[in-house]
């Protein structure tokens, strides 16, 4: 964003009337839900530029930090004059604040929201977890937030909007993924890549983008370059040719920060990271070391392209030197169900299923219970609450739950993921959750199917084996319906380096050709057996009556096994033909 152009400056210069002192971002008050705002702002101030991920309200939480926002003015896409309610957990926003040194949060004066990419999807890949948009690869975690939809129900076609971070590969990484209902326009992000003055056209990642009708905003079509960093808006899109005829391109590569701005908090993916300059990228803004930056939870070693930092700097010129790196783990390793029994506010702990969650000043929030509380936070946390949580051990061992979520106890989803304990035949523990087995319970590893024995053999004897249960409650029980290995090969073989076409497969998406028996999806062979299942409109059907359902464009939802890395031998196949349906 252009700071020198947007209202973000006009706030910040309206808003100040002396500079100096610090706030201190990197220390802040917990994400209770009083609103701490508007004290004595007698003593000296401090503009602070922030961007990052919303994790709470009340009033508005970004990078560990609560920002007053009453006053502020909200722009969310092309909205320049939106308010707070639209704004949404998981959305990366960029935030202008003046703080005061009398240890008030922080006033902001501006909060801008612009999604990351826009469009129909294409391809689902539950296993590897990933969606494909515009010939983009979106990444997706147990953190990335759903709303108006989730990976179960969301399906070819639908129009998705995407918040969070672009990889320097071009990928991203989802903080949020939003069903759009009211839009029909594709948007994306991204570098300029085999630009062609004579056809006008570029490519952003696998998609062409067509210019010849396009207008510019803060540049001109001569300013078009290779490696750019541009916005690309427009109506009309080919999803054959993967080519979007843009009505409009923005030059989103300046980051220029006004010179009143005193303290920078950038998270986002480290690029261009360069060991002996000591120079490095996070969404557009660069970085340079010093011999004083700071490092936690991890050290000057860790710092490489492709992972995820809080930056806080400060601008010495027309550079942000990084005063202090986080590195911010969201490889969660654990995921519960369960009701409140005990919570300790000075501690910032509460207890579910025998486990003790401390939340941290990040901790995501979100209310999906009757209550549906917009400012729901640690303070709004009751005994007999059910939550659903999503946590990391830190170093000592303590569970540290990254995202908080309230819900009905009739909403709990039977998922568990965790560490496997006490292992036998007849069932186990996962994150101090009873799971039980049934002559229904299916296992699975990277590999594909596993028979209970070998489940067994692996989960029973191998020291921090991470399964993910799938399963119904049944008398405080959980009742598995099925349970993967997420860290062990079947053959307990190193998975590091594994190609693309290996192990297990589970996806969506539409067929592309159909060649005598083969069937084709997203450039990978389907290949049905004998003891393939086969659902036609939730009804199981023989191989004959499910293959002459199939036709170019339908859209088929598969789980088997890559065979020589060649093709997929299909287990299970699922078809929603609504035509037959309605018949």
């Amino acid at each position: 964003m252009r700071f020198k152009h947007s209202l973000l400056v006009l706030a910040i210069a309206g808003a100040l009337s002396a500079c100096g002192g610090s706030s201190d971002s990197s220390t802040p008050d917990s994400n209770t839900g009083g609103d701490n705002t508007g004290g004595d702002n007698t003593g000296s101030t401090t503009t602070v530029v922030t961007e990052g991920v919303i994790t709470g309200f009340g009033s508005v939480y970004v990078n560990g930090q609560r920002y007053g926002s009453d006053n502020a003015a909200i722009a969310v896409g092309n909205s320049p004059a939106a308010d707070e309610a639209q704004l949404r957990v998981g959305m990366v926003v960029t935030v202008a604040a003046s703080a005061s040194d009398n240890g008030d949060d922080p006033e902001a004066e501006q909060i801008t929201y612009e999604e990351s990419l826009q469009g129909p999807v294409a391809f689902i890949d539950t296993e590897a977890e990933q969606i494909e948009v515009l010939g983009q690869t979106v990444i997706y975690d147990d953190l990335t937030e759903f709303e108006g939809t989730d990976i179960q129900t969301l399906t070819i076609g639908n129009l998705i909007e995407i918040s969070g971070y672009i990889n320097e590969n071009g990928d991203f990484y989802a903080t949020l993924v939003e069903l759009e209902e009211d839009e029909t326009e594709v948007k994306l992000k991204g570098n300029v890549a085999n630009l062609d003055t004579d056809a006008l056209t570029f490519t952003l990642g696998e998609l062409t983008i067509d210019y010849s009708i396009a207008e510019f905003e803060d540049m001109t079509a001569e300013d078009l370059a290779e490696g750019l960093f541009v916005k690309v808006e427009g109506e009309t899109y080919d999803s054959d040719t993967m080519t979007l005829t843009a009505d409009e391109i923005e030059n989103k590569e300046d980051n220029d920060l006004d010179e009143n701005a005193d303290e920078v908090t950038i998270a986002g993916i480290v690029k261009n990271y360069d060991a002996e300059a000591g120079t490095f990228t996070v969404n557009q803004y660069n970085f340079a070391l010093s011999e004083n930056t700071e490092f936690e939870d991890g050290t000057a070693d860790t710092l490489a392209n492709g992972i995820i930092v809080k930056v806080e700097a400060v601008l010495d010129g027309e550079q942000l030197i990084a005063e202090e790196i986080e590195f911010k783990a969201r490889n969660a390793r654990s995921k519960v169900e369960g009701q409140v029994t005990d919570i300790d506010t000075e501690a910032m702990t509460f207890v579910l299923n025998d486990t003790t969650f401390t939340v941290t000043s990040e901790t995501q929030y979100e209310d999906e219970s009757d209550l549906d509380e917009r400012r729901f936070t640690f303070d709004n946390i009751e005994v007999n609450d059910w939550l659903k949580v999503i946590s990391r051990q830190d170093e000592e061992g303590n569970a540290i739950a990254l995202k908080v979520k309230r819900i009905n106890e009739e909403a709990r989803e039977g998922e568990v993921k965790g560490r496997a304990a006490n292992v036998t035949e007849d069932g186990m523990t996962v994150a101090n959750v009873a799971v039980t087995f049934d002559d229904n319970t299916e296992f699975e590893n990277d590999d594909g199917s596993l028979s209970l024995e070998r489940f067994v053999a692996l989960a029973g004897t191998q020291n921090a084996v991470i399964v993910e249960v799938e399963g119904e409650y049944v008398d405080g029980s959980l009742v598995a319906t099925e349970v993967e290995i997420e860290n062990v090969s079947g053959d307990g073989d190193d998975d590091d380096g594994r190609p693309d076409n290996t192990g297990k497969a589970e996806f969506k998406g539409a067929i592309e050709s159909i060649e005598g028996d083969l069937i084709f999806v997203n450039g990978k062979e389907l290949r049905f057996t004998g003891d393939t299942e086969f659902e036609l409109n939730d009804e199981n059907v023989d191989l004959q009556t499910f293959y002459n359902a199939l036709e170019v464009g339908t859209v088929i939802e598969i789980e088997g096994v890559w065979v020589d890395e060649t093709y997929i031998e299909v287990k299970e196949a699922e078809v929603e033909n609504e035509d037959d349906s309605e018949e």
